[in-house]
């Protein structure tokens, strides 16, 4: 396991864990974040948001909120 951060681009990841609070995993899950999903990371620079896509779409993820966000490779 390890954080979304860490991930590198275009690798396709399902989701583990949301380590944060109640209203941070439902803000997460109704855009299709929560655990046993799949998303692909598209954009991982070293600084700044994270771009995946979860479904077709492409959502933008700040990097500490992502760091809450553990994954697995598929």
């Amino acid at each position: 396991m390890m954080t979304l951060t860490m991930a590198s681009e275009n690798e396709i990841l399902r989701i583990v864990e949301v380590n944060h609070g109640y209203k941070f995993k439902k803000k997460l899950s109704e855009m299709g974040l929560y655990p046993n999903s799949t998303v692909e990371l598209i954009k991982n620079d070293i600084c700044g948001p994270l771009i995946v896509d979860v479904k077709g779409s492409r959502l933008i993820i700040g990097r500490g909120q992502a760091q809450k966000i553990l994954v697995e490779e598929v």
